[in-house]
């Protein structure tokens, strides 16, 4: 479902972000629900050539307003959500961390890896590589899973909470299908490596039980998996004959049902339904919770003066803003080359 974008009031073109919720602004245009679910209010995002906050949902309105921002996420889709298999996940993970398997791999990528062994750790087969670096004045922690994007998004919204709370202040994430980097105001690396915290309560599996169920109680995802569960069910009739509901008057519909029932009936059958299809369907919990289980006190931490070849590919994902055409194609050609460059330490300048 796309939910159209709001603009919360007149707001001049490059105003800073308030957090005053105006009603009756001008459409903008339509955002899908899925990357909606990944905002909290305030988070900035790029749309139509602008940068937005969002505001709030109300109904199945996305209000925002323009805001400022040096990092802003760029919209994404469910289409986008292909998930990468269990096979070829450990596939990938074996071939890394063996060096003698890559002379059957292309020679630019063989010297990729090469690069990565020299300058940081290959992720190891058995364990979770997790880097951290400052750059840009922020302090970035890339972990590579390999679990794919839904696994990983699922774990960057637990990461972060738990973050939150050590005072590690993230600001945000981004997640492609092997790694997954989380930025930050607080050194995460210095930190872990003075003792203030351990990357394996970090990454420790009771983020499935207490974070899991207080994201899903503040996430809208629960509130979208009822509404089909409800319509699915019976108890939301939308094509009645002569009584035929909008989308916007089944949303509301569903969405007072479901407040009432968690206030009155926090164990109606509809809310587990809604539950396990958000875990199933929507979350990728069981492989998350298997990937925690496999690196359970299997960290291998490598703090890091500058970012690694290995980051590379998901960094270029952090505030990407789109140009079409050969202009988008130098820009990142370009931002490539400087990544590349830094993560090898200034190998390809002095040649």
């Amino acid at each position: 479902m796309y939910y159209p974008a709001v603009l919360a009031g007149a707001g001049a073109a490059n105003a800073p972000y308030t957090g005053r919720v105006t009603r009756g602004g001008r459409v903008l245009g339509e955002i899908e629900e899925y990357f909606l679910e990944m905002l909290a209010p305030g988070d900035t995002f790029l749309f139509g050539g602008e940068i937005l906050a969002l505001v709030g949902i109300v109904e199945n309105e996305a209000h925002v307003a323009r805001a400022r921002s040096d990092a802003p996420k760029v919209p994404s889709y469910a289409g986008g959500k292909f998930p990468l298999s269990t096979y070829l996940a450990a596939r990938v993970r074996r071939i890394l961390s063996a060096p003698e398997s890559w002379k059957e791999l292309p020679a630019q990528v063989a010297e990729w890896l090469k690069l990565q062994q020299q300058k940081s750790l290959l992720p190891p087969f058995d364990k979770l590589l997790v880097e951290t670096f400052p750059r840009g004045g922020k302090f970035y922690l890339v972990a590579y899973p390999f679990e794919g994007r839904l696994a990983h998004q699922t774990l960057g919204m637990l990461l972060t909470r738990r973050m939150e709370r050590m005072g590690l202040k993230p600001q945000g994430f981004v997640a492609n299908e092997y790694a997954l980097a989380v930025w930050a105001l607080a050194d995460v690396g210095a930190r872990a490596q003075k003792g203030l915290y351990s990357m394996a309560a970090l990454f420790d599996e009771d983020m499935l039980g207490d974070d899991l169920e207080e994201w899903l109680q503040e996430s809208a995802l629960m509130k979208r998996t009822f509404r089909n569960c409800a319509i699915i069910s019976g108890l939301i009739e939308r094509r009645f004959p002569g009584k035929e509901k909008t989308g916007r008057q089944v949303t509301i519909s569903t969405d007072l049902v479901y407040d009432v029932l968690r206030r009155h009936e926090p164990g109606h059958i509809l809310l587990r339904a809604a539950r396990e299809d958000a875990t199933t369907g929507l979350l990728d919990l069981a492989r998350l919770a298997d990937m925690l289980t496999r690196v359970r006190g299997k960290i291998a931490h490598k703090h890091l003066e500058r970012i690694s070849p290995l980051a590379v590919p998901v960094m270029l994902e952090i505030g990407r803003e789109p140009v079409y055409g050969e202009a988008q194609d130098a820009i990142l050609a370009e931002a490539a080359g400087s990544l590349v460059e830094e993560a090898m330490g200034g190998a390809m300048g002095g040649t």
